[in-house]
């Protein structure tokens, strides 16, 4: 950050009285600009045994396969950005209200939170070829497209809501990302 969004003089890092880091502080009006991490939202459009998954059209990872997700907007909830992803990529409308959360992930090196949906459809749905998703499969856990794969950090979670979607004993990953590894704690939902 070079500039002031409030009034456009230069901005220089120091640490705010009371505070323990670094931040960009206006040399003109003194505002202090805090930098918050991204939200990012993800579906696993699920059907019996199978995950909806979409080959990327858009860098990063074009032309690899991934699950429908992309970053939440400022006027909308976690699962409202969920549906509207899934939407913008696939065609397939599923409402807010059926997004059930799946994980919650820090990406510490990244300054991202993951936040990610799972909803049930009783029939595979007709899925639209978009900019973002030039393709997409219906994929069991022995078909998908693991060698292809955008983000193979996620594979373990992928896993997971393939054995939950096997066993039906779902629950919710809570972790953390950084640069040296994921760590994930598995909680049933009979906790919550």
């Amino acid at each position: 950050m070079k500039y002031c969004s409030e009034c456009g003089a230069s901005v220089t890092l120091k640490i705010v009285e009371s505070d323990h880091r670094n931040r960009f502080i206006c040399t003109g009006c003194g505002l202090t600009h805090y930098q918050s991490p991204n939200v990012l939202v993800a579906v696993y459009v699920c059907t019996r045994d199978k995950i909806l998954w979409i080959e990327r059209g858009i860098p990063p990872a074009k032309n690899l396969w991934a699950i429908p997700g992309g970053y939440m907007e400022s006027d909308e909830t976690p699962a409202q950005a969920a549906s509207r992803e899934l939407r913008e990529e696939t065609g397939i409308t599923i409402a807010a209200e059926q997004m059930i959360l799946v994980s919650v992930s820090t990406i510490l090196h990244m300054a991202q939170t993951h936040l990610v949906f799972r909803c049930h459809l009783k029939q595979i749905k007709t899925v639209e070829e978009t900019p973002e998703a030039t393709n997409h499969g219906w994929f069991s856990e022995e078909n998908a497209p693991w060698e292809k794969q955008a983000f193979p950090s996620i594979e373990p979670q992928i896993r997971q809501v393939y054995s939950w979607l096997a066993s039906g004993d779902y629950g919710i990953r809570v972790g953390v990302v950084d640069e040296s590894g994921s760590q994930y704690q598995n909680y049933p939902l009979a906790n919550y």
